[in-house]
Formats: C-alpha cells, sequence, structure tokens
C-alpha cells in the first residue's frame, strides 16, 4: 500500500479558498476549512467593560447588538470509492477536524494514511446496486 505524501494534497493557502478532495487505492478523501460562528464574547467584555463601541454594519449603518466571529477548522473527510463527496451518503464518511493551519495539514495527512490502513477499502467500495439503493431512498424521500 502507497502513502498518501504531501505533494499528493493542497496545502493551507489553497484551503483558505478551497475544498480539495482527492482518492488514493480505493479510499476517497476531502480536506476543506470548516467554519464556526459564535458570539464574539471577547469584544462583548469590551463592551461591558466601556473600552469598545458595538460595531456597525457597514451595509446598512445598524449597530450590531451581538456580534459574532468565525473561527475556523480543517476538516477531513474519507469515505469508499467510487462516488463523489456530495453523492455520498454521510453514514459512509469518516470525519475528524483538526487545527486550521500547515500543521493541522501534516496531521490531517497523517490521520488519513491511518484510515487507509486501517481498511480494505477495495471490499468497502460503493456497488452500483448500492448507488441503486441509496438513489431510491432518496427518491423515497428518505
Amino acid at each position: 500500500m502507497k502513502e498518501i505524501q504531501s505533494n499528493d494534497i493542497m496545502h493551507i493557502g489553497f484551503l483558505k479558498m478551497e475544498p480539495f478532495a482527492g482518492s488514493s487505492e480505493g479510499m476517497r478523501f476531502r480536506m476543506s476549512k470548516v467554519t464556526y460562528t459564535e458570539p464574539d464574547t471577547e469584544l462583548l467584555q469590551k463592551i461591558e467593560a466601556g473600552e469598545a463601541a458595538y460595531p456597525i454594519d457597514k451595509k446598512t449603518g445598524e449597530t450590531i447588538m451581538n456580534p459574532t466571529k468565525d473561527r475556523y477548522t480543517l476538516g477531513v473527510w474519507v469515505w469508499p470509492e467510487p462516488y463523489s463527496f456530495d453523492f455520498t451518503p454521510d453514514e459512509y464518511k469518516t470525519f475528524r477536524e483538526f487545527v486550521f493551519s500547515e500543521d493541522g495539514v501534516m496531521e490531517g495527512l497523517a490521520w488519513l494514511n491511518e484510515e487507509k490502513q486501517a481498511k480494505d477499502w477495495a471490499e468497502a467500495a460503493l456497488s452500483w446496486t448500492d448507488w441503486k439503493t441509496m438513489a431510491g431512498k432518496a427518491d423515497a424521500g428518505v
């Protein structure tokens, strides 16, 4: 089994803008920035202490009473071939999060290789029969 190498994936500069998907010997994978929007508690504390003012929405000019900030992680998914991320049901995917940094990308790469070694991905591959079953559930609204 061939390991996935660092030159087989995209690095943080690319992942800041686009998700990256690939495959290796029956295992498909995706790396993507995951965004969580959370209350900006630090700003709210400064506002309460009188050290800052509520921010103003640049488009509307309205005061933002519940300011938020985005937090990013690196999401890494693996699933059996042959279908794309969007056409594979979530129950076939395994997901893990890492710090959104170049070190996180390298940790994600190490995890991909662990997952690759942990399963016979060619055996796990979804067949046309699986696809017809999944499509039938989607058509039935399941």
